[in-house]
């Protein structure tokens, strides 16, 4: 199944009227409040859906009746303009109201060829319980109404956002039981599975997915992510109300949810570029469900329970296990990941960078089409590659992308961003993205998946994970030197240094590189944080004065190298770490608010999570050996990918040009917006900000002070797009 994007379901909490001892169901909720069918009240659902709305520019809701919701971006600066839309939200009723309000604006339409959202088993408890699910629909599997969301079998109505991975097996296991398909969706799937095995349908799925099913047999709500969080969940219970959706714009639009910064986040994303930790968001009051984890709404009490149903566990004992046979394991896990991750009724494509990762991904996904075409049908008769393009010679690694694709017999499209048409977006971005981003190089995805849709592409495969499982970043070099280090193997530290210098890596000796991994102290003396510190307001200066998280948990992590504690190295802690906490959630989120945007489906088969359990619990040598990142990955696709690729030893991390376009091409328009009035004022204080970027001193800065530049930059477009207070 697919969605533009999954559901949204208010619902008030369940309330016990005085002198009745229990709830008792009062029928189905008419247009107007009164009981009865629901036929009239989808009458007139599709009638307020059809009145002609507001353009993009407009504010979402603003004069629906309802509280003022939040502000969409004023400016909306697109090659295309979104044409009127139908609803995909609806404002539920408050306490002792009888009347569903359907916004007329859906906040998550984002240009979808989506169907349209059908209600489904809409009941009012009393007058003061109820609960709607709603839908949009990106079709990738079955493309009949058959799959159209939300979706009811016997009692339980779901709404799904993502792909089940091992459908195909579950459904052949349902059959078995007596279950009885009506279309071919994974959907229907995934509903079944919960109606045979209840809660426990989650240890058999495999896939990314978001879900909510209202189970009414048992009164409540029953919702998970999946067990990496590829695909958003967020949730929020303002006045006894539960909402839920994929994008935190749909919360906003409800009269009851303010858009107000949290303090905490924000100075976290200020001072270490991140804001996606957990379940906090940088919104007051909207959480995330983290990754891996259920949540159950009971209506009878009003509960809320989440429970976390997986983590990564040590791996058992391998001993007596070879290197060749760990890597033989991993080359047929990387080709069964990859077939399953092809598997769709609409064009597949896939993004390549030029690094290791997309370039295994694209190289995998050739073998298939060219050894097994009818698993590769949705490849179709040319296979797409989509490629970011700098012109500056240290960014730009067409090259290698051109190198991977040519092998495989791709048909290779290059983009070119620039610098006027990122500020034409920028606010456009920062609306789609929910949250602050910390690069330009997420501009460069997105001019990558406006390619991708421009192609006819609407499944995109990407080579997101492959550095946090296979031991990509510089980190993990320096923490198998220091696992080296404390377990007294001091040749074959001295030996990996060698070997690292050699090929011209000098990465892993600038301190700078590795600066979120720092004390604060270190940081200061180093002159990393000196620009936001200087700008950062007095009484915020303070919060951020201890060490960051991430650098909490890398001396924690080499104070306890060599010890195998827990069962884990020092280098698997990080990976499981940068997984789960630090690096991986913020970068899951950019790339789904940017395929979706362009009402693509973002497929990661590098975090299949079968790969990851066994990627992760590779040996720390077969990740890094004879001063090679990656090595069990390298080694896996000899033959495969080209050496040209396959033995690069730079690494670029998609970089983007901030430094050169925040210093030269953008320079107007920054010193403009600094100039003028600025939100985000409570959080920086622009005054030495605008001092710095004006004198000479800027010029010769680091590219760290620029990046801090940018976040500022991104936080106060982030205020303006969605009116924060």
């Amino acid at each position: 199944m697919r969605c533009a994007r999954l559901h949204l379901a208010p619902g008030r909490l369940a309330q016990r009227r005085e002198g009745s001892p229990r709830l008792q169901p009062a029928g189905r909720l008419r247009a107007g409040g009164r009981r009865g069918g629901t036929a009239t009240w989808r009458r007139r659902l599709r009638a307020v859906c059809r009145r002609p709305g507001r353009d993009d520019r407009g504010r979402a809701g603003a004069r629906s009746g309802t509280r003022r919701a939040h502000r969409r971006p004023r400016r909306r600066p697109s090659a295309r303009r979104a044409p009127p839309h139908r609803a995909s939200h609806c404002h539920l009723p408050c306490s002792g109201q009888r009347r569903v309000r359907v916004a007329r604006r859906p906040a998550i339409h984002h240009g979808a060829p989506a169907r349209s959202p059908r209600i489904v088993d809409l009941y009012v408890w009393h007058c003061w319980n109820s609960v709607l699910l709603g839908h949009r629909r990106l079709a990738i599997l079955d493309l009949s109404d058959r799959g159209i969301q939300p979706m009811t079998a016997d009692g339980a109505t779901i709404v799904f956002n993502g792909e089940i991975y091992n459908h195909r097996e579950l459904r052949s296991e349902l059959e078995g039981t007596g279950c009885r398909f009506s279309t071919r969706t994974d959907t229907e799937v995934l509903l079944q599975a919960y109606r045979r095995w209840g809660e426990g349908c989650l240890e058999r799925i495999q896939g990314m997915f978001a879900f909510a099913i209202w189970d009414r047999r048992l009164g409540r709500l029953f919702c998970a992510r999946d067990r990496l969080g590829i695909k958003p969940f967020y949730y929020a219970t303002p006045a006894g109300h539960f909402l839920f959706a994929s994008e935190i714009k749909s919360l906003l639009a409800f009269p009851d949810l303010a858009p107000v910064a949290d303090d905490d986040a924000v100075i976290d994303f200020l001072v270490h570029g991140n804001c996606d930790y957990g379940e906090r968001t940088v919104f007051r009051g909207v959480k995330a469900l983290p990754a891996a984890h259920a949540l159950t709404v009971d209506f009878a009490s009003g509960q809320i329970t989440t429970r976390q149903y997986w983590e990564l566990a040590p791996p058992a004992s391998r001993n007596g296990t070879t290197d060749a046979a760990r890597l033989g394991r991993l080359s047929e896990i990387l080709l069964d990941t990859t077939r399953s991750h092809l598997i769709s009724d609409v064009r597949a494509g896939s993004c390549l960078s030029g690094g290791i990762d997309s370039s295994t991904v694209v190289s995998l996904i050739g073998k298939i089409w060219r050894d097994q075409p009818e698993a590769a049908t949705a490849v179709g008769d040319r296979f797409f590659t989509f490629t970011s393009c700098w012109d500056y010679p240290e960014l730009d690694e067409r090259h290698y992308a051109l190198a991977a694709a040519n092998s495989m017999g791709a048909t290779p499209h290059l983009v070119f961003p620039t610098a006027d048409d990122f500020w034409d977006v920028f606010e456009r971005m920062a609306w789609h993205q929910d949250m602050p981003f910390f690069s330009l190089s997420f501009y460069a995805q997105w001019c990558v998946m406006r390619a991708a849709r421009d192609a006819g592409v609407k499944v995109l495969l990407d080579g997101q994970g492959g550095d946090e499982v296979f031991g990509g970043y510089a980190k993990f070099r320096y923490a198998y030197l220091m696992s080296l280090l404390r377990s007294g193997n001091w040749g074959r530290m001295t030996l990996e240094a060698g070997h690292m210098l050699r090929q011209g890596d000098l990465y892993v000796l600038d301190l700078r590189r590795g600066y979120r991994y720092l004390p604060a102290g270190l940081r200061h003396f180093l002159g990393v944080d000196s620009l936001l510190q200087r700008a950062l307001q007095t009484d915020l200066r303070r919060a951020v004065a201890s060490e960051s998280t991430p650098a909490t948990r890398w001396w924690r992590y080499a104070s306890q190298a060599g010890s195998g504690k827990n069962g884990w190295t020092m280098m698997q802690r990080i990976q499981v770490d940068d997984l789960m906490v630090d690096t991986l959630p913020q970068l899951l989120r950019m790339e789904d608010r940017s395929s979706m945007a362009f009402s693509l489906e973002a497929r990661v088969p590098l975090l299949d999570h079968p790969l990851v359990e066994y990627g992760v619990g590779l040996p720390d040598h077969l990740k890094v050996r004879n001063g090679w990142s990656k090595y069990a990955i390298r080694q896996v696709m000899q033959g495969t990918m080209p050496d040209t690729v396959r033995l690069r030893t730079s690494k670029l991390g998609f970089a983007a040009p901030d430094r050169r376009w925040l210093a030269k091409e953008l320079r107007p328009r920054v010193a403009e917006m600094m100039s003028g009035g600025m939100r985000c004022s409570r959080f920086i204080d622009p005054v030495p900000l605008r001092r710095w970027y004006d004198s000479p001193q800027s010029d010769s800065a680091s590219t760290e002070a620029y990046l801090g530049l940018f976040r500022v930059l991104a936080l106060e477009m982030w205020m303006r797009a969605f009116s924060v207070s």
